[in-house]
């Protein structure tokens, strides 16, 4: 069989090959992402830790000085 005088009877290993780096590539993409995603929740989780602190520690310092309040206190804990 000839398509525009190639014989496709002779790419099918070609087409093979082709498809299964598609293949390959289509999976270490998807791998890439998975590992992406397990990163940025890390550092989520790493960020929420580290507010979780410092709420904490605002908390602490509000009892020092109960009645003082910052100019931007209204709009950290909103």
């Amino acid at each position: 069989m000839t398509l525009d005088e190639i014989d496709i009877e002779a790419d099918e290993e070609q087409t093979e090959i082709f498809t299964r780096y598609t293949i390959d590539a289509v999976c270490a993409s998807h791998a890439a992402a998975r590992n992406r995603v397990r990163q940025y929740t890390q550092l989520a989780k790493i960020y929420q830790r580290e507010a979780d602190d410092w709420a904490v520690k605002l908390e602490k310092a509000g009892y020092v000085m109960p009645d003082y309040k910052p100019v931007w206190w209204t709009s950290c804990l909103s």
